[in-house]
């Protein structure tokens, strides 16, 4: 005989994905016992947290020490970038403390080289902040610094709040949705090695290749970060949190604990659907047990979500097709180590950036040791992807052989690792992926804000989810909850408008100038011509 058992609860959060685990955290931190909530577990695998961890080597009594005349300057330094923001507040509110390269760049500048590697095998070495890829000739380097102003533009005007007619935002960013970026690339630059820095700046930032992704989602992942210039080297926050998952793991483990009362290990779900239109009920597969909410939020993988069928009433079949669609992006981590740090006797910090790989991307792997003993001398970061091959060692000990000499040739360890975290949705669907995720629907019973779009990987941009979800939720909840704080954190930097000749400069390329000579010369020849024909 099978029994069958309900669960009930005021809101369920559906998975424990880092987006959801926000969401319930701040929502039991305002409504305590005053309101049942429910997280649904439906993780079948549960790692253990690291024990080594560099971004976390601090100690708790320093860190929390309230008298500590060394206190770190206020968090509004940081406003510039949406990224690093909610990893400052939320690591101050659970007392975590935040590597320098992440919380403040500006203390680990290394006086040593570092290595820039050009697609013919030559290299060049620059201590700056970030490449400014002087190899590149003067007109190249012109055309690449105006469409990165362009870029930088448009991300303002797309997603600063400002008082727009909505049709025309709609169809500035249905025009960047459609245009995929290969095809932005190619219509705004001319030069083949401008091109390939940006093709190469796209995969690293949205794990995919520039014919996969949309303008608009590679704008919105640089808008967060504040520029299309901080992402391959330098103050970079997204490659040091997204790569090497030193926040995640520590971040999903405080938010796990403050949420395990809270937490049920859940059946798998087989269909979503409503009761009277009021109520939503979660219906496993073998029936044993339904969960029951008055409001849900999602907060699974797109991937996870194919698995179970949900009424097209909270989500049509285009926004299902929309999220089925997705994939995940993929880039490759690589951990290699050496006995000693040869390359610092050489003059250089460990730093790689190559357009000719395998390595796209490397720096010196931090010192995991707390005793702060030199025990690994070694290099981590991101290989070229390319699919059927499973391991690049040959390829990546030539490389480092070639730039740094034979010792690089013998190392104690090489491991590589597929890191698929970031969930890309396809060119034309990002409109409708927004709406779905950005907008709050009146009377609706399904809030579907933390859906797990970035993954666990990207930190930021999973942590702005679940602070996101948890304000549509409390939205819906009890609005006259929400709170400055609440809101401040949402608010993206602005920044003054330009004047219009300003405004005017980054359009202003090779491209469009052969397009304006080539319209002026046939309109001066129609001209002429329409004159010497009246004269006859």
């Amino acid at each position: 005989m099978v029994v069958h058992s309900n669960i009930r609860a005021d809101v369920i959060i559906l998975g424990c994905s880092l987006p959801g685990i926000v969401a319930a955290h701040k929502l039991k931190k305002t409504f305590g016992k005053s309101m049942d909530i429910v997280v649904l577990d439906m993780s079948t695998v549960h790692k253990n947290i690291s024990k080594g961890n560099v971004a976390f080597q601090v100690d708790d009594d320093e860190s929390d020490d309230d008298d500590d005349p060394e206190e770190p300057e206020p968090l509004s330094k940081f406003v510039d970038n949406i990224a690093r923001d909610y990893l400052l507040r939320f690591s101050k509110e659970f007392g975590l403390p935040l590597p320098d390269s992440i919380a403040n760049p500006n203390l680990v500048r290394s006086p040593l080289n570092k290595l820039f590697q050009y697609l013919d095998g030559s290299t060049v070495q620059c201590t700056t902040d970030y490449h400014g890829f002087d190899y590149l000739n003067v007109v190249e380097r012109f055309e690449l610094n105006q469409y990165q102003d362009l870029l930088d533009q448009n991300a303002r005007d797309l997603f600063q709040p400002r008082r727009v007619n909505r049709d025309v935002e709609r169809r500035n960013l249905l025009y960047f949705d459609k245009t995929t970026m290969e095809s932005h690339l190619c219509g705004a630059l001319l030069f083949s090695n401008s091109r390939a820095v940006m093709r190469m700046v796209v995969q690293l930032v949205c794990g995919a290749s520039s014919y996969s992704v949309s303008v608009l989602f590679y704008l919105h992942q640089c808008y967060r970060t504040s520029s299309v210039r901080n992402h391959l080297d330098g103050s970079n926050t997204r490659f040091r949190e997204k790569l090497f998952g030193y926040c995640r793991r520590h971040f999903s483990h405080k938010l796990q604990k403050s949420v395990a009362d809270i937490t049920v290990i859940a059946k798998p779900i087989q269909k979503i659907r409503s009761y009277s239109n009021e109520q939503v009920i979660l219906e496993t597969i073998k029936g044993e047990t339904n969960y029951i909410c008055n409001l849900l939020a999602m907060a699974l993988r797109p991937d996870e979500l194919l698995k179970i069928a949900v009424e097209e009433q909270f989500m049509s079949n285009r926004e299902a097709a929309v999220v089925g669609a997705m994939l995940p992006g993929r880039v490759i981590k690589f951990r290699i180590q050496y006995e000693r740090n040869f390359w610092q006797s050489q003059g250089y910090s460990g730093d790689i950036l190559s357009m000719r790989g395998p390595i796209v991307w490397a720096m010196e792997r931090p010192h995991l040791s707390s005793t702060g003993l030199d025990t690994n001398a070694g290099l981590v970061g991101v290989l070229i992807v390319r699919d059927g091959i499973s391991n690049s060692k040959n390829a990546v000990l030539e490389q480092l052989t070639n730039l740094f000499g034979e010792e690089a040739a013998k190392p104690l360890v090489y491991k590589e690792k597929n890191i698929s975290d970031i969930f890309i949705p396809r060119c034309g669907d990002y409109v409708a992926l927004r709406n779905l995720t950005s907008s709050i629907k009146p009377n609706s019973v399904v809030e579907w804000g933390a859906l797990d779009v970035f993954g666990d990987g990207d930190v930021a941009a999973a942590l702005e989810a679940g602070h996101n979800a948890y304000l549509h939720l409390l939205r819906c909840l009890r609005p006259q909850a929400t709170t400055f704080e609440d809101l401040e954190l949402t608010t993206s930097p602005t920044i003054l408008d330009e004047g219009p000749l300003t405004r005017s400069i980054p359009r202003f390329n090779y491209i469009n100038t052969i397009k304006m000579v080539v319209c002026t010369t046939a309109l001066i020849i129609g001209i002429k011509l329409i004159r010497s024909y009246m004269q006859k």
